[in-house]
């Protein structure tokens, strides 16, 4: 499994067992500018409550720890109902800006990695550009 798929079965089964934040470490092949920029949307868009982050070296090596504060609702339910891969390693799924979708519920959005950077499906249509859709969020 590839990093993104590990950090949002993460993030589900922390919601699953209603915990207060999520800690991981970057590997060394990602780029830490796509796992900011992911986790800004979800918090732009109120899907988790904050996110930070934090570097330590040992011996040569930095290495950079990342924390996401889930987000509930007063009942105690977790505000993301539903968080799935849509492009995996063995299938990428792209889109033109003209065969962007429209979730089925409006509190749904598609994360899309363009040209332009990662951006959700309404800031895609809005640039007019398309991309690899890497995952979905409801």
């Amino acid at each position: 499994m590839n990093f993104l798929s590990n950090r949002l079965t993460a993030i589900r089964n922390g919601k699953a067992a209603q915990l207060e934040h999520i800690a991981f470490t970057r590997p060394q092949g990602s780029r830490p500018k796509n796992i900011f920029a992911i986790l800004t949307i979800l918090r732009k868009r109120g899907r988790i409550r904050a996110f930070s982050f934090k570097e330590t070296s040992l011996s040569s090596k930095v290495k950079t720890q990342y924390i996401i504060y889930l987000k509930y609702d007063s009942t105690g339910k977790s505000v993301i109902d539903s968080l799935f891969r849509v492009s995996k390693p063995s299938r990428r799924v792209y889109l033109s800006s003209s065969a962007l979708w429209q979730p089925q519920t409006t509190t749904g959005f598609f994360v899309l990695s363009t040209s332009y950077g990662i951006m959700t499906d309404s800031e895609a249509r809005r640039h007019n550009v398309g991309g690899e859709v890497l995952f979905g969020v409801t």
